[in-house]
């Protein structure tokens, strides 16, 4: 095999691990870029969307294409930032390109994380949900039993690779029957709590936010693949709602009506909001398979989160645009802060601290009025739906961009001292002088 093809190879297997496990489509691109450099390669081309990458590249003369498709992606941050320490590792150190790919093997044939952490932790992020919209001890409870159904469900799904749509139909349709089940002989007295709380369960809410962020960051086409797979995703969720309403002779009733008009309840103080925020990034940091010593962090990142939108808020209530970008804005400087001080990736922090954010009710409230044909459903949570995750994303190209062009100059400034160093060794010690 010629050395183009080999470093094409390594460097696509990689970014190719890299997306499978989370890692935003950009940072795979880099990696690519970075490692292909390393080996003499130049002339870069890369095309890569969360389902395949092309990558071509010249050295000595010979150019090269190589194109892989990327496995379904499957969140595991703890994965992502070994991953990311293998690219660094192969960029400094150079080592040969047949040992690439059978390291990053071993990394994503690594232990894997217990399933009762990521059961833990959904019931922790669903209880706190459940209170953010309103439930009561009641309707916690049965999220939390319906959160069961829906997590054994999800696990028989990964093992016998079944269609998402249809796991999202049938887990709704189920959770739907529960819910009913304790909403007739009076147990909970809010249903519609129930099923908005455990949509959130199936909603894949940070494919969303990646979704608009590739189309704000020149990568359109998997933006809107994607986008269109998240909301065929939430009709699925919101067709096996209707199909459990239907089979429990629910369709025309008063519960339809409930659900149609409820409106999440802002009852909760701010002390508390801000606790469930933190609580709800913790559980779902365990869900991403975050390690122990990191989840107080990915914590707190969704506590300032929380903490900011609350400020902006209040400062500027009719401009959702402008609140939601700064909190989105805050969320990724702290990712970065401490993904800079730790030498991991930003990732790692940024997703447990978007959690607070990510419009998943207002996506689903829009579906439901696109299912029920009602244009006031549509009108009231679709602009906004919209606005939360454009504002979100602008936050993190915003961010992102400061801190590239921030190492960029912090680079130049270093090779410039560097040079005058050399240039002139004893400048420094006659100014002392």
């Amino acid at each position: 095999m010629k050395e183009i093809d080999r470093i094409l190879l390594a460097a696509a297997k990689l970014a190719r691990d890299l997306i499978s496990v989370g890692a935003p489509l950009e940072r795979a691109d880099l990696a690519m870029a970075y490692i292909c450099h390393a080996y003499g390669a130049h002339d870069i081309s890369i095309v890569s969307s969360t389902t395949s990458i092309s990558l071509s590249a010249t050295k000595d003369g010979e150019r090269s294409v190589y194109q892989t498709t990327v496995r379904g992606i499957d969140l595991d941050l703890e994965k992502l930032k070994e991953l990311n320490e293998l690219s660094r590792r192969v960029v400094e150190e150079k080592p040969d390109l047949d040992e690439i790919p059978s390291l990053a093997r071993e990394i994503m044939n690594g232990k894997q994380q217990p399933w009762w952490i990521s059961l833990i932790g959904f019931i922790i992020a669903m209880a706190c949900l459940a209170r953010i919209f309103g439930g009561g001890y009641a309707e916690i409870l049965i999220v939390e039993l319906n959160t069961l159904i829906l997590f054994g469900i999800g696990r028989l799904a990964a093992r016998y690779h079944l269609n998402r749509f249809i796991v999202n139909f049938v887990s709704m349709f189920i959770a739907t029957g529960v819910g009913l089940l304790f909403t007739y002989i009076g147990f909970v007295p809010y249903f519609y709590i129930v099923i908005t709380t455990n949509a959130f369960f199936l909603i894949n809410g940070v494919g969303m936010v990646n979704a608009v962020r590739n189309l704000l960051t020149g990568k359109e086409a998997s933006g809107i693949v994607e986008l269109l797979k998240v909301a065929l995703e939430i009709v699925t969720i919101v067709a096996g709602l209707g199909a459990g309403l239907y089979a429990m002779g629910q369709w025309h009733t008063h519960v339809i009506d409930e659900i149609i008009g409820y409106t999440p309840s802002n009852f909760l103080g701010y002390l508390e909001l801000v606790w469930l925020s933190f609580l709800a990034s913790f559980g779902f940091a365990m869900t991403f398979r975050i390690k122990p010593r990191d989840l107080v962090l990915a914590g707190l990142g969704g506590a300032l989160t929380r903490i900011v939108y609350i400020l902006m808020m209040a400062g500027a209530p009719d401009y959702r645009i402008v609140y939601t970008s700064l909190a989105a804005f805050s969320a990724a400087i702290y990712a970065e802060i401490l993904a800079t001080v730790r030498k991991e990736p930003s990732t790692l922090y940024l997703y447990p601290s978007i959690v607070p954010l990510i419009p998943g009710d207002l996506f689903y409230f829009s579906a439901l009025g696109l299912i029920w044909a009602n244009g006031d459903m549509i009108a009231k949570y679709g602009p906004d739906c919209l606005l939360q995750l454009v504002a979100m994303s602008v936050g993190f190209v915003v961010c992102s961009s400061a801190v590239f062009w921030f190492k960029k100059i912090k680079f130049r400034k270093i090779m410039n001292s560097i040079e005058s160093l050399i240039h002139h060794p004893h400048q420094g010690s006659e100014e002392e002088k």
